[in-house]
């Protein structure tokens, strides 16, 4: 079994640095003082570098129902990015379905093409359907599996479960905005 975690990320794609670095203070912050994460930084994410903080058995409980503290990689950390920032499945980075927001053309793996022209593109939000012609935000595309498009996302590695929805929206409304549930496997 390889490697994998959940990621909230905001359904914004732009945050400034003093943004990320105060939002980023503020869910370690509030995972700590319920009790969720280790107070002190270890090695439990992806990298090994030290830059996350592994779960607390009540933590996984709450967050995800599991008790499987076992691995190596299970622990919370944050990413954040210059520029613009993908967050997808990197495991083939396969893309089911891609749907364009205004005509709902489902253009599949031609939404490669789409992120590599946004990526590129001044503009933080807009994306270009190749069927209809038309721009939209990248945000409203309907991707399977989700894709989340932001300067900052919040990983959550090695649980065993899904994260609870109940949790999610907890997480939503301290964050102070909607996030994007994007599962990652390597």
């Amino acid at each position: 079994m390889g490697d994998y975690a959940t990621y909230l990320v905001p359904e914004r794609c732009r945050v400034d640095a003093p943004e990320r670095e105060e939002l980023a203070r503020r869910m370690v912050g509030w995972l700590q003082d319920k009790g969720w994460i280790a107070r002190e930084k270890s090695d439990c994410v992806l990298g090994g570098d030290g830059n996350g903080w592994r779960f607390t058995p009540e933590g996984m409980r709450h967050m995800a129902d599991t008790e499987d503290i076992g691995r190596h990689t299970c622990g919370f950390g944050v990413e954040t990015y210059e520029e613009k920032g993908v967050f997808c499945n990197y495991e083939g980075g396969a893309v089911e379905s891609a749907c364009c927001p205004i005509c709902e053309e489902d253009i599949g793996e031609g939404f490669f093409e789409v992120v590599a022209a946004w990526n590129t593109d001044e503009d933080w939000t807009r994306a270009v359907c190749p069927a209809c012609g038309e721009e939209s935000a990248i945000t409203d595309w309907q991707v399977e599996p989700a894709w989340g498009f932001s300067q900052i996302g919040f990983a959550f590695w090695g649980l065993d479960a899904e994260l609870t929805e109940d949790f999610v929206d907890e997480f939503a409304a301290v964050l102070g905005e909607p996030v994007r549930v994007v599962e990652v496997a390597l």
